[in-house]
This record gives C-alpha cells, structure tokens and sequence, in this order.
C-alpha cells in the first residue's frame, strides 16, 4: 500500500487521457461544432449527475471501509458483495433519462456501467490494487476519447456513446476479474455504511450543484454554443488540478490503512498538505500565465473563452493541498456532518453567482463564480480539518497558506507571484530533511534521483 507508487500510477494514466482527450477536442474543434461539443458535455453532465445521486453507498466512504478492513485482517468480501449488489439495484432509476432527448435515452446503458465501474475501482483501490485499476482505466481512455474520434468525422453523437459504453463494459469485465461477485446485500455492512456516509451522500448531491452549477446554468442562459465553448476552456483548465488529484488518488486507501496500523493522522496530513502546495502553487501560476497560448494556438475558435480558462486553472490547482483534506477527514471518520455544511454552502453560492454574473460577463461569469465557490470550499475544509484534529495549525502550515494566498497574486503579476512562492519554500523550512528522506525512501528506484531535487527547498 504504497501511496507515491500508487500515485505514480494514477498520474501517469491521467497524463495518458489527458493526451487522448487533447486529441479527441483537437478534432472535435477542428471538425465539429460548438454545438456538438456541448452534447458531449452534456453527457459528461449525466455522467456526474449518476456519481453524484444514486450513490446512497458513498464511493469515498467504500474505499475506505474495505481498506480499513483490509488492514485489520477482517473479511472485506461482504463489502465487495453489497457495494457491486448495490449499484446493480439501482439501474431502473437511470429510465428518468427517458424524458429528455433521445442520445440520453441511447445511453441508459453507458451510465449503468459508469457507475458500477466506479464501484469496482474504488473496492480495487481500497485493496491497493493500484496497477488493475489504471490499466482498466487506460482500457476505457482508448475508447471514450481515442476510437471516438470516428464519431467526430461522422458528426454521430450515437456513434461516440456507443463507443463508450464498449469502452466500458470492456472495463467492468476485466475489474471483475479481481473482485469476487455474489448477488447479496448484507444489511448489517448496508446500514451501517448508509448511516455513517449519509452526510457524504447528501454532500455528493449538492456538489453536483455547486460544481456544475456554473455549467447548468451557462446552458440555461446562454445555450450549447456558449456551454460547448466554456466546457472546452474548463476541461482544459481542469488539467492541472486532475492530474495532481490523480496523484493523489491512493491516499485515502494508503491514509485509512495506515492509521488502522497505528500511525498519526496529523502527522499524514500535514505531510501531504505542504508537499501537495509545493507541487501544485507553481503549475497553478504557470498554468494562469501559459492559458492565452494553449488557447490561441491550439483552440483558435474558442479565443473567447481565454480569461475563464485562466481564472478556472489557478483558483482550481491552488486550491487543491486544501481541496485534499476532504480526504483525510473521510479516513479519520470523526464525524461526517459538516460534509453536508459545505455542500450546501457552495451550491447556493455558485448556482446564485452564475445567475448573477452571467447575464452581464457571460462565460467568465460562470468561472468567476466557480473561482469564488473553490475558495469558499476549500476555506470550510480548513476549518474543519483544524476542528476535528485532522490537521495541525502549526507555523509551518501557516506559512503554506501564506504562500497559497500569495499565488493569487498572478492575477496582477505571475513572475512575481512564482519568484515569491519559490523563495517562501526555500526560506521558511516549510519542507524539512527528514520529510524528503520520508519521500525518496518511498520512491522507486529510477526516481529517486528526482526527488532529491526536493532538497534544494527543504531547510
């Protein structure tokens, strides 16, 4: 249950699909329209409506319930069994799709298997099986954005959805090669798991709202056209903060297996959240500073979606050492209620932002509130992080929020936000020795010589 080689893994299927996908909107922009961009956005959409209702099991609290067994040796296959069973039960509600157009009604099985597949990785990752995990992942990144690309020649949205849902069942059957099946719902695990992650449940349900609110209500006021344009700079903009996101993807399994094992969950976090900004302030001022370029060079008909794409990409990778707190308070298991707190805050504030702001600066409207509604989120996971003892408020985790504070200063000026930044890590010993030795002893064998770059900003 390594967490940098599982990281690594992850990483470098995100990188894979990152590619892919740059291709796949490469062609897309290149030989569809704005139009047809924005239903395949609007398939993504369903696809996080599904993740985000129908699961009464939270994903989140699965990885860490069949993790924490796993590390106390107890018999993990009934939540194996009631979390596959589960997923199943629920296929009939995903008819609701009947009532909107008929693409959405074509992919009524696509979204049945996303959502059991989620279930399989997460139960998968849960055991640390890392490498299965990102190989079905890579399976699936061929089809949905590489073999798709013959849709976007033949202007066939049916074409690409079923291309994704091959894609997928390709995926579900070799993840069951891993899993063991049996079609039983243990109640005891049911309840249990329904009643500790309800807040989790409820908090998924808002976050929908709160994180594509932004986009919901682009479409509603401005139409696909505009969707399909801020959808392209936002799945852009999206790829810093994925890519470190996936990085971090083994954590909480590592997080929960670990602190079964007797090890400070304080300890963990803090770790995580200093070397997490190091990593994550740089990319989020490069990535402000480099967006004009990308956008102009390789999308020219989306141009005007530049100042989003540059908002979006610093509020969200800055963002993302407090973003990942989430994931420790999830493996602490202190209490899951302020999930619910957060939610819904951030709902209300996007959803009530974008129908302020998008009538008056269109598309940046929607990125400012959603800029707004990062750092809304990401304030509440500090403070209650603090609050429940998953992370300490020493000096050195002050300095880092010094620093993430400092990184917003590339809305006026990025070399000197970056030159800061780099100089408040060196100086400050946010980062000491021993935490880099910590670092490199879990690295591979070929990156080792890599992390020792981390000692020219530990003190």
């Amino acid at each position: 249950m390594n967490p940098l080689t599982g990281g690594l893994k992850f990483l470098s299927t995100t990188l894979f699909n990152s590619l892919i996908a740059l291709a796949f909107f490469l062609v897309a922009g290149r030989f569809a329209s704005p139009s047809f961009v924005g239903k395949v956005a609007i398939v993504q959409l369903v696809e996080t409506i599904t993740i985000s209702f129908f699961p009464v099991l939270p994903i989140q609290l699965v990885t860490r319930e069949v993790a924490h067994y796993y590390a106390s040796s107890q018999d993990y296959n009934k939540v194996i069994y009631t979390s596959l069973t589960y997923s199943l039960l629920t296929s009939p509600f995903l008819l609701f799709l009947l009532l909107f157009p008929s693409y959405l009604w074509f992919s009524i099985p696509y979204f049945i298997l996303y959502l059991y597949t989620s279930y399989q990785s997460q139960l998968l990752s849960g055991l640390g099986k890392f490498t299965e995990v990102n190989v079905g992942n890579t399976i699936f990144t061929i089809a949905r954005w590489g073999l798709s690309i013959i849709a976007v020649f033949y202007h066939s949205l049916e074409l690409l959805i079923l291309i994704w849902t091959v894609g997928a069942l390709i995926k579900a059957i070799y993840y069951q090669r891993f899993l063991p099946f049996r079609l039983y719902l243990d109640k005891g695990v049911f309840i249990e798991m329904g009643r500790a992650g309800f807040p989790i449940y409820l908090y998924g349900m808002v976050y929908f709202i709160s994180s594509q609110g932004d986009r919901v209500v682009t479409a509603f006021l401005l139409g696909s056209y505009e969707l399909g344009i801020y959808q392209l700079v936002a799945l852009a903009a999206v790829v810093p903060s994925m890519l470190i996101f996936s990085f971090s993807s083994p954590l909480l399994p590592s997080s929960t297996y670990y602190y079964v094992k007797g090890r400070d969950i304080r300890e963990m976090s803090s770790m995580t959240f200093r070397v997490v900004s190091l990593i994550s302030l740089p990319i989020a001022v490069l990535g402000y500073a480099l967006s004009p370029l990308f956008i102009s060079k390789l999308f020219p008909q989306y141009v005007s979606g530049i100042e989003s794409m540059q908002l979006l990409v610093l509020f969200l990778t800055a963002t993302m050492p407090l973003q990942l707190l989430s994931t420790f308070m999830i493996a602490a298991k202190v209490s899951y209620r302020p999930f619910i707190l957060i939610g819904s805050l951030n709902a209300v504030g996007v959803v009530s932002l974008s129908y302020l702001l998008i009538p008056d600066f269109g598309i940046l409207g929607a990125a400012i509130a959603q800029g707004v509604n990062t750092l809304l989120n990401s304030t509440l996971y500090l403070v209650f992080s603090v609050k429940q003892s998953v992370l300490p408020l020493g000096r050195r985790e002050v300095f880092t929020l010094v620093l993430i504070a400092l990184s917003f200063l590339s809305l006026l000026n990025w070399i000197a936000s970056l030159i800061l930044i780099f100089l408040g890590f060196r100086l400050l010993g946010i980062i000491n020795t021993s935490e880099v030795k910590v670092v490199e002893s879990l690295a591979p064998q070929l990156l080792k010589r890599f992390v020792k770059v981390l000692y020219l900003v530990c003190k």
